[in-house]
């Protein structure tokens, strides 16, 4: 492989970060390096001694640096890769204690085991000495100011978390007070799914519908009381020669609250409104499928289904494309992610035994509903669930459109510590730039590249291409409706990392994923 591969130039000839790495290697003797690297405070690669890295690596320092700013974490953390590595990683701080880098080590994981007293082991004073010249390498910059680094301030009180019913029910209570920010001026078509990646689902079928509105089926919920839409008084206008005075400079309080109130909605929005607060719906989730083994992590989808008699357990096609187009999907946005967060505070052992991801498909309505990600952040807080335990997914020509938007959307959810899911990506010049988008974990392709890869070579290079975009950037490329062995063959071939196919892992309920403990008789 490539040895010393740099990342960054630098014009000061005392910076060697290769000679870092080889003092690293020699440090942790007689334990084999497999590899070495050297991050600045942001993640962002600097040097290594490998050819790339992959994205479960690329996770790890991520989640290294999120530890290492926090003034009561361990010097050296190890994050299990699966195959029998691990990912130890060290802290980087210069003479006034601020975090300026990680240095990343791949070893076995049988030579490090997980007990925090192996790990300190390895904090030789050889090793130590290679951390110095590392951080004398780096800027000098201030460590930052947070609560815990100012003198004489009282720590904050431990707040306990809530319980599993009263959590749900604070969640519930968000759901029902925030506002749906119902638009009916403009109606909007929506991005949201049917049902993964089953051939020839409603997704297609909605993709032809006029708007080209996407029955969303990567969503559903609690119930969402719908907002008063009763007659609303306005406030009298002024009339001419009433008063001798000038006119206030500032309006009163019941024109400014005429100002704000949102517009007459229609009786036929009403009621659609109280339709779909009534229409029963049932959570069902898909698996993404690892083609190689690797991080522990779970993966799902989201997929919205009728819970009505007479259709369980289908796609609620009528209704989705009704609300999308009626600017009403946000409203089931919200239902999802409230029954969502609900299922996994009272099934805490779903995502506790094995870490596990639940991405939610977004409609275009919730991107432009301002009051939705503050909503989002309010569950999560409420919720205590770990981060990136909930995902949301968003279709790349959807995006592509709403570049105006996309970006605030993005940054706002990695925030909170949401990944983010590209569906349907081409090798097309605009899309790369939503790789820049900041939170973008997984790239999933779009269905007609994967679908002539065995026939077509243009289209074996198009994947390749995305899946190395999207190594280099540590994110990890999904594959959908892939339902033979031998297309899984190929696709592992071309370097994919997971596979979502009703052929290999159809969507279930999701309650199956909850096991009851059995009892002893």
């Amino acid at each position: 492989m490539e040895q010393g591969k740099p990342f960054s130039a630098t014009e000061s000839p005392l910076v060697d970060f290769d000679a870092v790495c080889q003092k690293v290697r020699a440090a942790v003797e007689p334990a084999r390096a497999h590899a070495v690297s050297l991050h600045n405070e942001n993640g962002d690669v600097l040097w290594l001694s490998e050819s790339s890295m992959g994205p479960d690596e690329h996770n790890a320092v991520r989640e290294a640096l999120d530890s290492f700013a926090r003034s009561d974490s361990p010097p050296i953390l190890a994050y299990d890769l699966g195959d029998a590595h691990s990912a130890v990683l060290l802290r980087a701080v210069n003479a006034r204690r601020a975090l300026v880098g990680a240095v990343m080590v791949i070893m076995d994981t049988r030579a490090i085991k997980s007990e925090a007293h192996t790990l300190t082991k390895l904090l030789t004073p050889k090793l130590q000495r290679a951390l110095a010249d590392f951080a004398g390498m780096r800027p000098d910059i201030e460590p930052s100011a947070g609560p815990a680094a100012v003198k004489g301030t009282a720590p904050a009180p431990a707040v306990a978390k809530p319980s599993a019913i009263s959590a749900t029910a604070r969640v519930r209570a968000l759901a029902a007070a925030a506002p749906s920010s119902v638009r009916v001026s403009a109606p909007a078509t929506g991005s949201t799914k049917s049902s993964g990646a089953a051939p020839g689902s409603a997704r297609a079928q909605a993709a032809a519908a006029p708007g080209g509105a996407k029955a969303q089926a990567a969503t559903a919920g609690a119930k969402a009381p719908a907002q008063p839409a009763g007659p609303r008084t306005a406030a009298p206008a002024a009339q001419p020669g009433r008063h001798s005075g000038a006119a206030p400079a500032h309006p009163g309080p019941a024109e400014s609250a005429a100002e704000k109130r949102p517009p007459d909605i229609s009786p036929e929005v009403d009621r659609l409104h109280a339709a779909l607060r009534r229409s029963p719906i049932a959570l069902h989730v898909q698996r993404l499928v690892p083609l190689t083994k690797g991080s522990q992590l779970r993966r799902y989808e989201v997929l919205l289904r009728s819970g009505a008699e007479d259709a369980p357990n289908a796609a609620p096609h009528a209704m989705l494309k009704a609300a999308v187009e009626n600017g009403l999907g946000s409203m089931i946005d919200r239902r999802v992610v409230t029954e969502l967060v609900g299922w996994l505070v009272r099934h805490p052992e779903v995502w506790q035994q094995h870490p596990a991801m639940f991405s939610v498909n977004l409609t275009t309505t919730a991107l432009h509903d301002e009051h939705f990600i503050k909503f989002i952040e309010l569950c999560l807080a409420k919720s205590s669930l770990p981060k990136g335990t909930i995902a949301f997914e968003i279709d790349a020509p959807t995006a592509l459109t709403l570049a105006d938007k996309i970006s605030d959307v993005a940054t706002a959810l990695h925030r909170l510590g949401c990944p983010l899911v590209l569906d349907d990506f081409a090798l097309r010049t605009e899309c790369f730039d939503l790789l820049r988008l900041p939170g973008v974990r997984y790239v999933k392709l779009a269905s007609d590249l994967t679908a002539r890869m065995r026939s077509d070579k243009v289209s074996q290079a198009a994947i390749t291409a995305v899946v190395q975009m999207a190594r280099v950037l540590g994110m990890h490329t999904v594959a959908k409706r892939t339902d033979t062995a031998a297309e899984q063959e190929w696709l592992t071939a071309l370097g994919v990392d997971f596979v979502q196919s009703n052929a290999i892992s159809p969507a279930v309920a999701i309650d199956s994923l909850h096991k009851p403990a059995r009892t002893k008789i």
